[in-house]
């Protein structure tokens, strides 16, 4: 470069002026104003690729100025200012971004080491919600055909083979144990079948062909395809002996387990792995007051789906005097804690699928829907329990009576939300902040004022503003175990499900992938909740009668 710094204009040659550079004598100790031949020929070199050539650099005493004044006669040479608008945005635009992602990218992702908690948590998503695009043959037949490319691969080392293997069958194994219904139907079944007896000829993974044969073994296995998601075809060929002899295990288990269920035997026998196979509230010996029960235990959904069934409401008992006086003698951990105990149970028998199913089905498809009903049943709970309490405030005549209800409600609000039972809580907040009672200025005059400031705390926890701002970042950072408030996350499922779409693309053939990260975003909260149960909930049976078992006025006969 430093040869560069002598240059000087030789007299009678403009360079400004010429539409070939001039040649560089590297050589010597000065800078020709000659042409030689070749640059004479190359007629298609210009300034601006001139400026491109590495090694070469303009003397500091031109200026940018004198380049622009080239001649516009060089036919060789084309200005960018020449071409069109619309030819010039074409050429130089940006390649379009791919929309949304293919199912075999998915895989890979499903399949591949995982790294981070943000691959853990795309497995839990992946097999939640991978039956909006895809049935279950179709995502088994593609582990099996990595799984078979894997085993047949001679250029990878053994054990990153066995790595890769092992993590394939991970897959299956929690697809097995989570969703047994996805494998329903006979001709998915016999696959996963012939695959664990070809597991277990392979010493390396007998442990898991075992787990995954005792699953499929005792699990009762019923395909509920009601229109929102993906399924295999169904044969009409009719079940072999072995098909018939599981299932008639497991409907005799089933019945053994009601029976059991019903004398208020714990059932001894293990069940399948699931998402709340692990689920226990208190163990140990009964104890305390007289119609309070410490021990209760239940390892499945269905065994929170019929203790469930046991709680809806009766309405046998009616509203007296009598009533009121037992109300107010019960204590209001007791009643907390029986509120907080039905909403854990109705809770833990929803299926994370039941969501999906409860925002994605017709309302004619919910009906013949079997899965929706706990749902619904714990949906129909929340609304009881806000008519309960607004009932029970207006049980008496007088103000002071009144308030005394009043207060001792807005004190159990607390105690709900000590327990993290949001459900219950926006419960209770929905019967006090109601018409009814909201209107009742005298009453609410007698209430001693400590015991407003702290239930206007929670009324500004479970506001409405900023889109339940208060209560979200509260949800975010609560301890387990906690109950969440179901009708929002269920408008938030709602939002997601229908504000994109699920396939994307100029053919709609790939994956809308971003929209299954948001309804992710939703159940992996509630997913994580369903795993940890409370520790020392207690039954009372005195608080159980109250909420469940009185007597409600309708409108028309208060009419």
């Amino acid at each position: 470069m430093s040869l560069l710094r002598g240059i000087s204009n030789q007299p009678g040659t403009d360079y400004r002026h010429s539409s070939r550079p001039p040649r560089l004598d590297l050589s010597g100790n000065h800078v020709t104003g000659q042409f030689s031949e070749a640059m004479e020929e190359d007629s298609g070199q210009t300034i601006s690729s001139m400026l491109r050539t590495p090694g070469i650099r303009l003397d500091r005493t031109q200026t940018i100025a004198s380049f622009l004044d080239i001649d516009d006669s060089d036919a060789d040479s084309m200005r960018y200012d020449d071409i069109p608008l619309l030819q010039r945005t074409d050429e130089f635009e940006r390649p379009a971004k791919k929309i949304g992602v293919t199912f075999e990218e998915l895989i890979e992702r499903l399949i591949a080491p995982k790294m981070s908690r943000a691959d853990n948590n795309f497995l839990e998503i992946f097999l939640c919600l991978y039956r909006k695009f895809a049935s279950p043959g179709q995502l088994f037949s593609s582990l099996l055909s990595r799984l078979d490319r894997i085993r047949d691969d001679k250029s990878v080392h053994y054990l990153t083979k066995i790595g890769a293997q092992f993590r394939i069958i991970e897959v299956v194994a929690k697809w097995v144990g989570t969703y047994p219904g996805d494998f329903a139907r006979p001709t998915t079944r016999r696959n996963v079948e012939d695959f664990i007896r070809q597991l277990a000829a392979e010493p390396a993974f007998f442990a898991a062909s075992q787990q995954m044969r005792r699953t499929m073994e005792y699990s009762v296995i019923e395909a509920d395809d009601t229109g929102w998601e993906k399924a295999d075809s169904l044969e009409d060929t009719p079940l072999d002996e072995h098909e018939l002899s599981i299932r008639d295990t497991a409907r005799r288990y089933m019945d053994m387990s009601e029976s059991l269920s019903s004398l208020g035997v714990d059932d001894p026998i293990e069940r399948r792995p699931s998402a709340s196979s692990s689920l226990q509230t208190d163990a140990g010996p009964p104890s305390g007051p007289v119609g309070k029960i410490h021990s209760f235990q239940f390892h499945s959904y269905e065994d929170y789906e019929r203790e469930a069934a046991t709680m809806v409401p009766t309405y046998t008992l009616p509203l007296t005097k009598f009533r009121y006086h037992i109300f107010m003698d019960t204590q209001n951990d007791d009643i907390a804690d029986e509120m907080t105990r039905i909403d854990w149970v109705m809770f833990s028998s929803i299926r994370i699928r039941d969501l999906i199913r409860h925002v994605s089905l017709s309302a004619e498809q919910k009906e013949k829907c079997r899965a929706m009903k706990n749902v619904n049943r714990m949906i129909a709970h929340f609304n009881h329990i806000a008519t309960w309490v607004s009932n029970m405030i207006l049980m008496r005549e007088k103000a002071k009576h009144r308030a005394q209800m009043l207060e001792k409600f807005m004190n159990i609000a607390l105690k709900l939300r000590q327990l993290n039972n949001y459900n219950g809580l926006a419960a209770v907040l929905a019967g006090i902040n109601g018409t009814a009672i909201h209107r009742l200025s005298q009453t609410r005059a007698l209430v001693p004022t400590e015991v407003q400031k702290r239930f206007a705390r929670l009324v500004l926890l479970m506001g409405t503003q900023k889109s339940h701002f208060a209560y979200r970042l509260a949800w975010e950072n609560s301890p387990l175990p906690r109950i969440p408030f179901i009708p929002l996350h269920r408008r938030d499922l709602v939002s997601a499900e229908e504000g994109s779409m699920t396939m994307v693309g100029p053919q709609g053939d790939r994956i809308n992938w971003k929209k299954f990260e948001v309804l992710g975003e939703i159940l992996l909260p509630i997913m994580k909740s369903q795993g940890t149960p409370y520790p020392n909930l207690s039954k009372h049976d005195t608080a159980r009668e109250l909420i469940l078992d009185c007597l409600m006025p309708t409108d028309e006969e208060v009419r």
